[in-house]
């Protein structure tokens, strides 16, 4: 009684699995006509890259993609040696045919056996051919340069096609209901249209061209990952999620810290319910941060690693990455945009004593140099004429800080450059801790404070550090 009952409930699952139509494995047989390659793979998108999962070989163009299991469910791309491909949906059912020519992959792409994995062909099919004719539309349009009606003609065929696209996309969530992924794909594709503003506000609106353009940004960059459901991991395996993410953090958010990090965790947190997709959004922004070369976005990586990577929720970090993320956070914590920079009580070439603090200046700038740097031969000599003297309205005075500890070397390279109006110094014993606070591990490295010696720029090269004094120049002029 025992065997048979147990033979009884897997007999029951089998026929449950079989009712609900799903493969439990992948079995996708393969027709490729007018193919010389003799093997094909099947890869998955990830991050913008492609990753195999399976390859067969192939027998004039014939050959079976087969595993035990089943694949996570995302967009894949089939592929040949000979460099030319097409992508293809793997949903619920893995079991299916795919039959194509590679005179042209996608529009002879058929496959039964799966209607989610067709319907995607299809979709493919369609958007081909509307790109294709817009593109025709816009070789056509400029053309027409002098022509208002023809162009006004344009522009409806062009609303015209966009209406088209976003008919068959409803009809794709009509017939493919959530959880289905081919109609949630086919609605990430497109972007969202902001609302027209303008029939919303007076005409008698204060500033009303601003406000509207308001609006719409707040409007644009609420909603446009709003296709997106970061904590389905299916997304990941897209050609378009990195390009979407980029578009989005490099053109819509503002590139501030505080902006960064507030849409940072805003996915991050969306995201979190899936592991997969919870690492995978907390890498992106931290990677994101940490490599933008925008001054002071290195603040959001501070607060990113210090929020998910040293609180210990970032479980997926080894040691040796963990310890990178640590030493980096060490030496920017100190010196972010905004905040008092760390002082420094540095002995001067006489033996004496002064204090950054206590540098009376309306701006102090910070130059870090070795006598023995090619790079410091060439910046030295340009920072009186450039700066010291330049300025001079501007009250700037300049604390040359030799990191070195050589005091002859240092003697001879303020004398050969006429250093004397600079206020020279070094700490021999290095007691100071510049090099963390200051980030100071190659140089020349140059830092601009204020009178109150908060950090306006940092890590800055001549030509930069007299566009931000030209700036204040000039903030200072509009004050008077």
């Amino acid at each position: 009684m025992k065997y048979l009952y147990r033979s009884l409930i897997l007999l029951s699952i089998i026929v449950f699995a079989n009712l609900n139509g799903h493969s439990q494995n992948l079995h996708i047989d393969i027709k490729l006509e007018n193919v010389s390659d003799s093997s094909a793979y099947l890869a998955h998108y990830l991050d913008g890259r492609i990753f195999a999962d399976d390859t067969t070989k192939l027998v004039n163009g014939v050959g079976l993609f087969k595993k035990d299991s089943l694949l996570d469910q995302g967009i894949y791309v089939v592929y040949l040696p000979s460099q030319k491909y097409f992508d293809l949906l793997l949903g619920n059912d893995q079991k299916f045919s795919i039959h194509s020519d590679s005179k042209d992959f996608v529009n002879n792409l058929s496959i039964s056996g799966s209607k989610e994995s067709e319907a995607f062909a299809d979709f493919q099919k369609f958007m081909k051919a509307k790109t294709e004719n817009s593109r025709k539309l816009q070789e056509e349009y400029k053309k027409k340069t002098n022509d208002e009606k023809a162009k006004a003609e344009y522009k409806e065929r062009f609303k015209k096609a966009d209406l088209e696209v976003k008919a068959y996309v409803k009809s794709l969530n009509e017939r493919f209901p959530k959880p289905s992924f081919v109609s949630a794909f086919a609605s990430f594709t497109l972007s969202p249209e902001a609302p027209d503003f303008s029939k919303s506000i007076a005409a008698d609106f204060p500033d009303r061209d601003k406000e509207i353009k308001l609006r719409n940004y707040i409007w644009t960059k609420g909603n446009y990952l709003s296709n997106l459901n970061p904590a389905d991991d299916r997304y990941l395996r897209t050609p378009l999620l990195k390009d979407k993410l980029k578009f989005f953090f490099e053109k819509i958010v503002i590139q501030q810290p505080d902006s960064i990090v507030k849409e940072s965790i805003k996915l991050i947190e969306q995201a979190r319910p899936n592991k997969k997709c919870f690492q995978y959004y907390t890498q992106y922004a931290l990677n994101y941060a940490i490599k933008s070369k925008i001054m002071g976005v290195d603040a959001a990586f501070v607060d990113l690693a210090k929020r998910y990577y040293i609180s210990g929720q970032a479980t997926w970090a080894d040691s040796s990455l963990m310890a990178n993320i640590k030493e980096r956070v060490i030496k920017l914590q100190y010196n972010l945009l905004d905040m008092k920079a760390q002082d420094l009580a540095l002995e001067t070439i006489d033996g004496e004593f002064v204090k950054l603090h206590e540098v009376d200046a309306d701006y102090t700038v910070l130059y870090f140099f070795e006598t023995d740097c090619g790079h410091c031969k060439k910046v030295t000599p340009r920072l009186k004429p450039e700066i010291l003297d330049a300025y001079q309205d501007l009250n700037v005075q300049v604390m040359a800080i030799y990191t070195q500890q050589e005091k002859e070397a240092w003697q001879k390279y303020i004398d050969d450059n006429q250093l004397y109006d600079f206020i020279n110094c070094y700490d021999p014993n290095y007691r100071t801790n510049f090099r963390i606070y200051y980030d100071v591990f190659s140089t020349p490295t140059i830092y601009l404070l204020d009178k109150d010696k908060k950090i306006v720029a940092k890590r800055l090269d001549i030509d930069n550090l007299k566009g931000f004094l030209d700036h204040e120049r000039k903030r200072k002029a509009e004050k008077s």
